[in-house]
């Protein structure tokens, strides 16, 4: 049904940039065909958003919609959003898989080492810049006492794994709730933190 509903959408969207009349202005922004699951922590925003995008459309949209892909700075943060994740948000886990991630399913958060491999940092704008919190791969260490929770984990895969996915479910080198290294072209839903 939703791959009738973007097809669909695809098309209008074409037939609209096409019409030389006035309501070619008119044209919808996109965002309100997307399904989406906000919730608050801490007096914070949250808002999972279930379309799939690479890592770096992820980081695009959270943008331009005012947030950034999410940041986990303690354990209680990591096991409020996975209670949020796993039990309310309303994911087909099927939808949103990582084939270079062990088959699990994943949603997108704000940390990737795309500066220097091995240099993982909170950049969920995709800024280029953040606040670096691992270092090395999965025998490395916490920069500055910040929060990480990788499973045995990051292992950058095929020399291409540099983006950040929370993991929904188990695989082979970790658990659900867990953090996983994956190449930033899966397409997986995200979490945006305003």
């Amino acid at each position: 049904m939703n791959n009738l509903r973007l097809i669909t959408m695809a098309l209008l969207m074409a037939m609209i940039s096409c019409s030389d009349d006035d309501e070619s202005e008119q044209q919808d922004d996109g965002n309100s065909t997307i399904e989406s699951y906000s919730f608050t922590y801490n007096e914070t925003e949250y808002e999972v958003i279930l379309e799939k995008m690479s890592w770096k459309e992820a980081a695009a949209y959270a943008k331009e919609n005012g947030g950034y892909l999410a940041e986990i700075n303690s354990q209680e943060e990591q096991n409020t959003l996975f209670t949020e994740l796993s039990k309310n948000a309303g994911i087909t886990l099927t939808r949103t898989t990582a084939s270079d991630g062990g088959g699990a399913s994943y949603v997108w958060i704000g940390g990737n080492d795309m500066g220097t491999e091995g240099k993982w940092m909170w950049d969920g704008s995709n800024a280029g810049s953040g606040t670096q919190f691992w270092q090395g791969l999965a025998d490395g260490a916490t920069v500055g006492g910040l929060y990480n929770n990788w499973g045995d984990e990051p292992d950058d895969f095929e020399g291409n794994q540099d983006a950040l996915g929370f993991a929904l479910t188990d695989w082979p080198l970790g658990v659900a709730g867990e953090w996983n290294d994956l190449r930033d072209s899966n397409r997986l839903y995200f979490l945006i933190e305003y």
